[in-house]
């Protein structure tokens, strides 16, 4: 299919694009790489009227700015692979780039546009959602963060209003003594999850000090799992309780059935990737104790 017809316009500064996109309102949107706008609008499920180009924003750095590590909207999924500071401080993270998509999606695709399309099966919004980051969105009248676990509202649907844009996503930087993991099923590489687990932990004497926990693919948006963080506090990383902890999270959660998998299918699978994530990121620690 084609998309619906649509009007093209370069952006050739922050500001212009945001005058334009609050000029456009509900009818514009901006545009990157497009790999998750493109194949939407082809199958007319997003018809936006005015597509506002923002390739050339300077909007791809990855730096540290104060107590967070803050990624513009424009960086392409490639340059987290390269990154010193996502490898030392965000293993899960590092771990989950591995599962984005194909390389041509790897090299298009931004970190603002996979927020922005809020995939329920998307890494960037998971590893978002695990490392308690802001969303940073601009418009016309100002600047707003937002917090992840506020910003994912259901599939496809955010926190954005009509005339704002990501413009950088800001992870606070972990304590020296924590660690973490992804993982992930999907039918073939590359394809989009059946259900995603990550970790995040911090340890001290041995012990499980403090944890975070995302899951994809037990609802419509990433989901933290309190109880499974309050769980793990005070646990070995030798032998940490990974699979009991699995079945607390699987019992508390109500996945759907789809053409892809069951819900008692997601819901086993569920448990045995946390099983697995939570030996993974305790096996880090202990590595790094």
């Amino acid at each position: 299919m084609r998309p619906a017809s649509f009007e093209y316009h370069r952006a050739t500064s922050l500001e212009h694009a945001l005058e334009l996109l609050g000029e456009f309102g509900e009818n514009g949107r901006p545009i990157a790489g497009g790999q998750s706008l493109v194949p939407m609008m082809n199958f007319r499920l997003a018809r936006p009227g005015h597509l506002v180009d923002i390739n050339r924003l300077p909007l791809d750095a990855i730096e540290i700015v104060g107590p967070v590590l803050r990624i513009g909207a424009l960086t392409r999924h490639i340059a987290y692979l390269d990154d010193p500071w996502i490898a030392r401080h965000f293993p899960a993270f590092l771990d989950a780039v591995h599962y984005i998509g194909h390389p041509t999606i790897r090299r298009n695709g931004s970190i603002g546009g996979s927020i922005s399309h809020a995939d329920p099966t998307a890494e960037l919004p998971a590893v978002s959602v695990l490392y308690d980051a802001d969303i940073v969105a601009r418009s016309v009248t100002g600047e707003r963060r937002i917090k992840a676990q506020e910003f994912f509202l259901s599939a496809y649907v955010t926190a954005l209003e009509p005339g704002e844009m990501v413009v950088a996503v800001e992870f606070p930087i972990p304590p020296a003594s924590s660690t973490g993991s992804f993982i992930e099923l999907g039918e073939r590489s590359g394809d989009f999850a059946t259900a995603s687990i990550g970790i995040s932990l911090e340890h001290g004497g041995g012990k499980v000090v403090r944890a975070a926990m995302v899951c994809c693919g037990a609802d419509l948006f990433p989901m933290r799992a309190p109880d499974v963080e309050d769980f793990l506090v005070g646990k070995s990383l030798a032998d940490p309780p990974a699979a009991e902890a699995g079945r607390i999270f699987a019992a508390s959660i109500d996945p759907v059935d789809d053409h892809i998998a069951s819900a008692d299918y997601r819901r086993g699978l569920i448990a045995e990737l946390t099983h697995r994530a939570i030996e993974a990121a305790c096996t880090r620690a202990l590595d790094k104790s």
